[in-house]
């Protein structure tokens, strides 16, 4: 019988399919419709060579379900996921927003860079680009681990806005007066609060979480729920106080609920409301708001007191003191909560100067001596 094609060409042809082939064992093996292609494939199989299988094609998604299957994989992975998922929506919103009806696939680095660019001639802080920005590089992360897209876009490429620097102008904080008059004006509970918010860097989720159990005499003891740090602090007098006078005001209030054939109880909370409830973080910052409002203080908030006691320790403690005050799991974290006044740069630079110009400072200082003096 004749043959089809010469013996130098190992390749048959079919037609109906136009892929070349070849035969072995009474099976066909189809190389594919590019000759070339074909036939190296034929010589890497008459070696015994594996032939790697082409990656799969790519079924198309559009970028709100990657988004949709990115929330309901990451939410396992988050402290608070209720909160936590409210912010990625809100994030990922906005890119869809911004792109609707886009193929998950369809997004390039330069398109992210013009989105990066819309933003910020719609005049949204540098705060909430980089909220945008890292959402949608966490979502496109997850379809590359997840291999939903065979290639995804390496967005690390664009950078992050520079956030506007923490300075005393930009982020006043309390002042001893001010403080005094919040603590003169304050409740036996609210007080606390201020006082332990000073004392320890305590924030308003520290203190829904402050049980008695974490009281052990002049010290308490209280992990993170952020970093899950914990630390032990040594409680000031005035601290201590305080939190008598709630478990005294506590114990009177249960004893005589208790006569009236009421029986209440606070489940070891330390700070709890009206309704025996623990009090939230947001119930917290409402009081503090009408506390300030009360005290003819501006309110900044009742978290800006962990502020104020940051930038106090970072004044007499070394870095590493001041972190594990902080309860942060690395060093360069408090740098956002921490604002040096100018007049303490200022003494700083007088100190260095009579390490530096000794002979310069005595003279200075013997000058100074004899105005003051005359």
């Amino acid at each position: 019988m004749p043959r089809s094609r010469p013996a130098s060409n190992p390749l048959s042809f079919h037609k109906p399919t136009g892929q070349y082939y070849v035969t072995r064992g009474g099976r066909r093996i189809y190389l594919g419709t590019d000759r070339e292609a074909a036939t190296e494939k034929y010589h890497r199989l008459a070696l015994d060579v594996a032939v790697p299988e082409p990656p799969p094609a790519e079924a198309p998604i559009f970028a709100k379900d990657l988004a949709n299957r990115f929330l309901a994989a990451q939410e396992a992975n988050w402290r608070n996921p209720r909160v936590t998922l409210k912010c990625y929506r809100d994030w990922l919103g906005r890119f869809l927003t911004d792109h609707p009806k886009l193929m998950a696939g369809d997004l390039t680095v330069e398109r992210f860079a013009a989105w990066k660019l819309s933003l910020r001639r719609r005049g949204y802080a540098a705060e909430s680009i980089n909220h945008y920005l890292s959402a949608v590089r966490a979502m496109y992360t997850f379809a590359d681990d997840s291999s939903i897209l065979n290639s995804a876009p390496r967005l690390k490429r664009i950078k992050n806005e520079r956030p506007h620097q923490c300075g005393s102008a930009e982020r006043p904080l309390y002042t001893a007066a001010e403080i005094r008059r919040l603590l003169d004006n304050a409740d036996v509970q609210l007080k606390a609060m201020i006082l332990l918010a000073l004392n320890c860097g305590f924030g308003p989720k520290d203190l829904h979480d402050l049980k008695w159990s974490d009281i052990r005499g002049e010290r308490v003891t209280l992990p993170r729920s952020k970093t899950g740090v914990s630390q032990t602090f040594l409680l000031w007098a005035e601290t201590q106080r305080a939190l008598d006078e709630v478990r005294q005001a506590r114990l009177f209030l249960v004893e005589r609920l208790k006569k009236r054939g009421r029986h209440r109880s606070d489940d070891g909370y330390v700070f709890v409301t009206y309704f025996w409830r623990a009090w939230k973080k947001d119930s917290i910052a409402e009081q503090f708001r009408k506390l300030c409002k009360v005290s003819g203080v501006p309110c900044y908030g009742i978290y800006r007191l962990r502020h104020c006691a940051s930038t106090a320790m970072s004044l007499v403690a070394n870095p590493h003191v001041h972190r594990k005050f902080m309860r942060h799991s690395q060093l360069q974290q408090q740098v956002a909560y921490t604002h040096t006044p100018d007049v303490e740069v200022d003494t700083a630079v007088e100190q260095a100067k009579a390490k530096l110009l000794p002979s310069v400072t005595e003279d200075s200082g013997n000058d100074h001596g004899q105005a003051e003096v005359a």
